[in-house]
């Protein structure tokens, strides 16, 4: 991949300049004082399948200590709406 440094002050005044060259796949480094405080990058379409798998097996079995019973937006005196969230949530995860 392409690499261009610029300083804030060019990136301002060309910024869609510096957005087409995103498109023709470059990256844009955005230096002020002499740092590098931003990168501007083309967005990736692909899904990271990988660290998606990482990070679902971190959150494995946050759901078990979940009750709906106890959720204070389902208690008597609450607005209807504000409980709504987690209506499809099963009692499966009482195990």
């Amino acid at each position: 991949m392409n690499t261009i440094r610029v300083s804030a002050t060019k990136a301002r005044n060309s910024f869609f300049e510096l957005l087409n060259q995103v498109i023709l796949g470059r990256e844009v480094i955005v230096e002020k004082d002499s740092r590098e405080v931003a990168v501007i990058s083309p967005k990736k379409t692909k899904i990271d399948w990988k660290a998606l798998f990482k990070a679902s097996k971190g959150t494995h079995g946050i759901l078990k200590e979940y009750y709906p019973e106890d959720n204070p937006l389902r208690r008597k005196g609450a607005a209807k709406f504000l409980g709504r969230w987690d209506k499809d949530i099963k009692a499966k995860y009482r195990s």
